[in-house]
């Protein structure tokens, strides 16, 4: 049994060399996301949208019946970016700047609330 603890060192066995160059790349916080800076990111959270329910009733067919199954707030998202397509210039510019100006509401107030 005490013959277990011996080792045999053997000329002929492998020598391992330990002496290995490890090169390694530098990483900035703002590469991992750690920075004071913020990225111009509009939150997207859950709101709820009062109608009745014929209407409800009518989004879900329409949502469920597309090849994709679609949810109501993807048939909804659709349905909107089609019908702006059918706008005119004056009413698609008076569009995209109240949208702009709910988006900056949205951002403004999730970092007041996310960020005290």
């Amino acid at each position: 049994m005490s013959n277990l603890l011996q080792h045999k060192n053997d000329d002929n066995e492998k020598k391992i060399d330990k002496n290995v160059d490890v090169k390694t790349k530098s990483i900035s916080r703002q590469d991992v996301g750690f920075t004071d800076i913020e990225k111009d990111v509009i939150p997207t959270f859950d709101v709820s949208v009062r109608l009745d329910n014929h209407s409800r009733n009518a989004l879900m067919a329409l949502a469920k019946t597309t090849a994709e199954k679609r949810t109501i707030s993807e048939m909804l998202s659709i349905m909107i970016e089609d019908y702006t397509k059918q706008l005119s210039s004056n009413t698609i510019t008076a569009y995209t700047e109240y949208l702009s100006a709910l988006e900056a509401k949205d951002k403004l107030s999730y970092k007041l609330k996310n960020h005290k």
